[in-house]
């Protein structure tokens, strides 16, 4: 079994070399954040003001959609908060005028990150809201023996289809280097080796 583990990895990371190249250094601290993506089971609450009959709080369903007053089914799934607001917006100035929307998610439950190789317990892990690359490792148990937690890879699926790569280095980040303890997106994977 051990063995099998250990093919896996290899095949894993060596399939990750051939199919991107290492982008970097790391992505800006605020871009997970400002980029996350709504998913199905999100809670998200919308707001137009000075219309308060319009206000809801509704749950992503599992086709990507929600019902909103006056729009009917709305398409959310795999957009920003931004995307999101201004598609609202745009559907509101059909019956308000000068229509202002805010929308906020209050609650992630499509928030998943993968974490695999040399680590105490390698799986997938979801969150309620984004972690980053240090948290990640604590939700899969730390590094197990042998691991190298120098050469840390995190894996990302850019918005174009290309696969990103990060090097980390655990100990850079515990001596101050905390632009490499990054949040992480949801989907991406962190590879110990």
């Amino acid at each position: 079994m051990r063995d099998l583990r250990s093919m896996c990895l290899a095949s894993l990371l060596s399939l990750a070399a051939c199919r991107s190249t290492l982008t970097g250094p790391w992505p800006p601290v605020e871009a997970a954040v400002q980029e996350y993506r709504v998913g199905s089971g999100d809670i998200i609450r919308i707001a137009v003001f000075g219309n308060a009959e319009l206000n809801t709080r509704v749950t992503v369903r599992p086709d990507g959609r929600i019902t909103l007053p006056l729009l009917n089914e709305v398409t959310v799934t795999g957009k920003t908060i931004n995307e999101i607001t201004r598609e609202v917006t745009e559907g509101y100035r059909r019956f308000v005028q000068d229509a202002r929307v805010s929308v906020v998610v209050e609650e992630v439950h499509s928030y998943r990150v993968f974490v695999t190789g040399k680590v105490i317990r390698p799986g997938d892990f979801e969150s309620r809201m984004p972690v980053t690359v240090m948290q990640a490792l604590a939700l899969a148990g730390g590094g197990a023996r042998g691991a190298n937690l120098d050469h840390i890879i995190v894996l990302r699926r850019a918005s174009n289809g290309r696969e990103e790569r990060y090097e980390v280095s655990l100990n850079d980040i515990l001596e101050g280097q905390m632009q490499q303890n990054f949040t992480l997106r949801s989907g991406d994977t962190v590879v110990v080796p």
